[in-house]
């Protein structure tokens, strides 16, 4: 809070050569001697950056040198900036010094205690500091340093012969550090991180933070195992107009001979690259037709997985990996009140294949869409829908499809709108051309059809005395018409309107008088009435529980008629309370469930996983496993402890995985147990140490 100011007490102004007011001397009692002036009580010196308050002040008129005494504090707006018992001020050549000396960062908690300082222009030069986050009595941690220096304008801090201290036990010396004292972005080293693993051996790398401007920045990270090898990653990141942020990361890592024929990996070289980009009229203004667009990329290329365990983990957490499959996206689209133009390309791969070649790949699609509008008559509408994709690869056949979908739909409300039905006749056609079939006497493919789509809902509301219940109910009939089938379609692509389909759907939820979701239930069924091989599609059903506000409840599954049992399911149980967090779920996948890698659905799995969590008052503590209950084998496991308060963190856990790596014969599962230590001294260092495989 900044000190009141009385009105009435006496008042010295000093002023400069254009007659601007270079200070204001404040106090409740002014005594003069001579060339001295003498202030007692609340003193306060005004000037344009900043107040200081004091008991006392001695202003030498010949010398302008003030000198305050017993309680300096000195603010900067309306916040405490440094403190001291003893400061001395030369008003012409802005010089202070200070004994003692205290100084506050604000924002970050940090602060810096000196037996004198001496202060010319921005620059504190300091004697036997003492600089820290936590409570200045007692603190956890502390660095000592024999002399230090302090550049207030670039919030800058440099000290020789620093000691770090646990309270009063050393245990790091340095010769000299430099770091910022702010919250200001400055290029610099940054703190290293330093590991050790049984085979990767002694792990350095030294992140190198690069801040040229104040719309980009560059953390570059070179590192070094001395049983593996050596590389770095570079992480690039870029503010637009629209303060969207333009991420990009890439690197490099290269094994050493040795290590490459003790483990027979496939690649000698990992490396990738990683891109993150989203942005809302990038070309388009709001009096276009075209009134909004937008592109959104994200992109991982990678040599193989071990690329991932070579970087930071945030590389590996903003992947889109599922499994084993790693998805790259970019899009691109034009809107406008009537007319959607959409371009987009998906690209996947299998980090546990030696080559994705033979992986079909969808490079680009195409779409065009005629929104739905009215036509003729009020409740008839139309829309219409045009697409091309190419779907690509080096090994195997290619195809380029075409697509063309016209929907007219009648809607109709009955029963005072309790009921909604729909008549939509649909023309539909695709064609489809082959390339690179080699032997497989693939015909180009031609399909057009003419079906109808009949559909119906309910949706009820009521709400009882204790609770609220909404309840949804659909069917949809899909009948041919006239179609016009020649050439070869392969079972990646479906074809719309070839066969009678009736889907019975069905939602309800349950809320409290808060309107609060209690329950929720989706259920869904298809039956195919002229499929040989299949006349009832997979059951799908999913519940949701929320009970007392601290228990989840989940159950999904997906049962296949056609084999009479469960072909995909997930369980989940999860309690959250202040301090205390329990999960534990269940997933299930048989291998003759269906493949849909859009969906990221593939691929069989069996597995259970379980965690939990406790904060006392002190520490936290948390296990986790993962456990494949066919194979019989853990997928990983971690037990940990760790404790946090504002300017120290302490962590110890230990993890046991199981994860796959890509030799000449495939991927191989391979056995990773270590001990992760994690120290932090908020705000200046955090550090992680593997001890392990």
């Amino acid at each position: 809070m900044m000190p009141s100011i009385i009105n009435a007490r006496p008042s010295i102004k000093h002023f400069g050569k254009n007659q601007e007011v270079v200070f204001e001397f404040l106090a409740d009692d002014v005594e003069y001697d001579k060339a001295q002036i003498i202030g007692k009580g609340n003193v306060t010196i005004i000037n344009l950056d900043y107040f200081v308050t004091a008991n006392k002040a001695i202003y030498d008129t010949q010398t302008g040198e003030i000198t305050l005494i017993d309680s300096v504090n000195a603010y900067k707006g309306n916040s405490l900036y440094l403190k001291a018992q003893k400061v001395k001020i030369k008003i012409q050549e802005d010089y202070s010094f200070l004994e003692p000396f205290y100084l506050q960062e604000l924002q970050s908690g940090l602060w810096v205690d000196s037996k004198s300082a001496e202060f010319d222009g921005s620059v504190y030069q300091l004697e036997d500091a003492t600089l820290s986050a936590c409570s200045v009595h007692n603190p956890i941690w502390k660095i000592q340093a024999s002399q230090g220096e302090y550049d207030a304008n670039k919030e800058w801090l440099k000290v020789w012969h620093p000691r770090l201290c646990v309270y009063d036990i050393p245990i790091l010396y340095f010769p000299y550090l430099s770091f910022s004292a702010g919250y200001q972005r400055k290029s610099g080293l940054l703190y290293p991180i330093v590991g050790n693993s049984r085979d990767d051996g002694l792990i350095y790398s030294q992140p190198i933070f690069v801040a040229p401007n104040n719309w980009w920045d560059m953390t570059f990270s070179p590192q070094i195992r001395t049983k593996r090898g050596v590389g770095f990653y570079d992480e690039i990141r870029v503010v637009d107009d629209k303060n969207q942020i333009f991420w990009l990361n890439f690197g490099i890592f290269r094994n050493t001979d040795s290590y490459q024929n003790t483990y027979n990996l496939e690649n000698q070289e990992h490396y990738g690259v990683q891109l993150e980009y989203s942005r809302k009229d990038l070309l388009t203004k709001s009096h276009n037709y075209f009134r909004e667009d937008g592109l959104y990329a994200d992109i991982s290329q990678i040599s193989d997985i071990d690329y991932f365990k070579t970087q930071t983990e945030r590389a590996r957490e903003r992947a889109d990996l599922q499994g084993s499959l790693l998805t790259s996206r970019l899009s691109y689209f034009l809107k406008s009140d009537n007319d959607y133009i959409g371009l987009y390309g998906r690209y996947y791969s299998d980090l546990e294949k030696t080559s994705n070649a033979e992986t079909l790949q969808t490079l680009p699609e195409i779409q065009y869409h005629r929104q739905i509008d009215s036509i003729l008559v009020d409740n008839f509408y139309y829309s219409f829908d045009y697409g091309v994709k190419n779907y690509t690869r080096p090994i195997g056949y290619r195809a380029i499809q075409q697509e063309a979908r016209l929907p007219f739909i009648y809607t109709q409300s009955l029963f005072d709108d309790y009921i909604n039905v729909s008549v939509s006749p649909v023309f539909y056609g695709t064609m489809v051309n082959y390339s690179n079939t080699s032997s497989l006497h693939l015909e180009n493919g031609r399909y057009f059809s003419h079906h109808y789509v009949f559909s119906g809902d309910m949706d009820l509301v009521k709400k009882y005395t204790n609770f609220g219940h909404t309840l949804n109910l659909g069917l949809q009939y899909t009948l041919p018409g006239a179609d016009n089938k020649k050439g070869s379609f392969t079972d990646f692509f479906e074809l719309p309107g070839d066969r009678q389909e009736f889907l019975l759907s069905g939602s309800q939820y349950f809320y409290d008088l808060e309107n609060v979701l209690l329950l929720s239930h989706r259920i869904n069924q298809a039956f195919y009435f002229e499929s040989a091989n299949q006349r009832v599609g997979e059951l799908q059903n999913e519940v949701q529980y929320f009970y007392n506000y601290r228990w989840r409840f989940l159950s999904s599954i997906f049962y296949s008629h056609s084999r009479g049992k469960i072909s995909e399911a997930t369980h989940q149980v999860e309690y959250k309370e202040d301090f205390l967090t329990g999960t534990f779920s269940h997933f299930i996948r048989e291998q003759f469930a269906r493949n849909d890698i859009v969906k990221g659905r593939f691929g069989e799995a069996n597995y259970i996983n379980a965690g939990l969590k406790k904060e006392f008052e002190n520490f936290n503590l948390y296990a986790n496993v993962g456990y494949d209950y066919k194979e019989n084998y853990f997928k990983t496991w971690q037990i940990g402890i760790d404790t946090e308060i504002r300017c120290f963190a302490f962590g110890i856990k230990y993890v046991n995985t199981i994860n796959p790596v890509l030799t000449t014969r495939g991927a191989e599962a391979r056995d990773d147990k270590h001990v992760l230590l994690t120290v932090k001294f908020i705000p200046l260092l955090s550090s992680d140490v593997k001890i392990g495989n």
